[in-house]
């Protein structure tokens, strides 16, 4: 008996992910999210922060008037208000105003570049930190939060949510999900946003965490992402590594690539082809703030190294002032 038990053998410790962020850094992320200032600027600022305090039709009709018009063909015959329509030529529909509960949809990119990083962590890493600031940050100001994972079409949807227990759970299993990918999945990003688009009432926050890499090479514009601006107030997070603005000389190297593409081998130790990288960096950066800049909306860049203050920082100065610090 004393023998079995001097001799057994302790049970091996989980293995730390390798891409989940600590519990620290996810702690700081959900103190520090409620020192943001409003993710939306639909509204006017109010005295207090309680759902029903600000009016918006989106959710259907309610209680208080807001416009007398025509019927139009197509719409439901319930809308009909026949009291009026019997005194005019035409039917005429009485249209209501109710409460709205705002809505913060939040994105996060888990293509296969995002799983790149030279600098204490990967680039999904660091949009994963990002998602659960901004979480924090949107149920502080009372916006029922929804996360999205387009590259995870095995995880179940679910609706947006105002729990803070039931957000953080979600968060922990994205977690989870990226960090048991053996091949992260190419995202249908255009078949994504109809879905969405088709989906959401008008005028919700929509946050994108990624870094555009697949979306910029079929569309290097980024048009496709104009018709949710249109209704919704769109903000865009850039994630970069510091070696992707300007890759070091490492001489020939090899870069991996997932089937059916082939591994691509570069001489690093040409000028040439550094600028050249770091030429098409650039562009897809611009591409992404000219998009923003077009739409009215925000975009941010952020590198792999930001600790959590400094996102705060960045998120903070965007809001208030529109911009952020350069790109150094």
């Amino acid at each position: 008996m004393l023998t079995a038990f001097f001799s057994r053998k302790p049970d091996p410790a989980p293995p730390a992910s390798r891409v989940a962020p600590s519990a620290k850094i996810i702690t700081e992320a959900w103190q520090l999210g409620a020192q943001l200032p409003d993710l939306t600027t639909e509204n006017p600022p109010v005295s207090v922060r309680l759902p029903g305090d600000q009016r918006a039709a989106r959710l259907g009709q309610g209680m208080d008037f807001e416009l007398l018009r025509a019927y139009q063909p197509g719409e439901p015959a319930s809308l009909i208000d026949w009291r009026i329509s019997a005194r005019t030529t035409e039917p005429m529909v009485r249209i209501f105003r109710e409460p709205a509960q705002r809505q913060c949809h939040i994105v996060l990119d888990t293509s296969e570049s995002m799983f790149f990083g030279t600098r204490y962590q990967l680039k999904i890493t660091q949009a994963l930190i990002l998602a659960h600031l901004l979480t924090a940050a949107a149920l502080h100001q009372n916006l029922a939060v929804c996360l999205h994972a387009p590259g995870l079409p095995a995880r179940s949807m679910r609706p947006p949510s105002t729990s803070r227990a039931s957000l953080l759970n979600q968060l922990h299993e994205l977690g989870d999900w990226v960090d048991r990918l053996s091949a992260p999945q190419a995202i249908d990003w255009v078949g994504f946003r109809q879905r969405l688009g088709g989906g959401l009432p008008a005028g919700q926050l929509v946050v994108v965490l990624g870094d555009f890499q697949a979306d910029f090479a079929a569309d290097p514009h980024l048009l496709g992402w104009l018709p949710l601006a249109e209704r919704h107030q769109l903000w865009f997070f850039a994630v970069f590594d510091p070696a992707e603005a300007q890759l070091p000389d490492l001489g020939a190297v090899t870069f991996a690539a997932t089937p059916p593409a082939r591994p691509v081998r570069l001489d690093t130790h040409q000028p040439a082809l550094r600028a050249e990288l770091a030429a098409r960096f650039a562009l897809r950066l611009a591409a992404v703030r000219d998009l923003a800049l077009a739409m009215g909306g925000r975009s941010t860049v952020v590198s792999t190294p930001t600790p959590v203050p400094e996102l705060l920082t960045q998120c903070a100065t965007q809001l208030l002032y529109g911009s952020t610090a350069p790109l150094s």
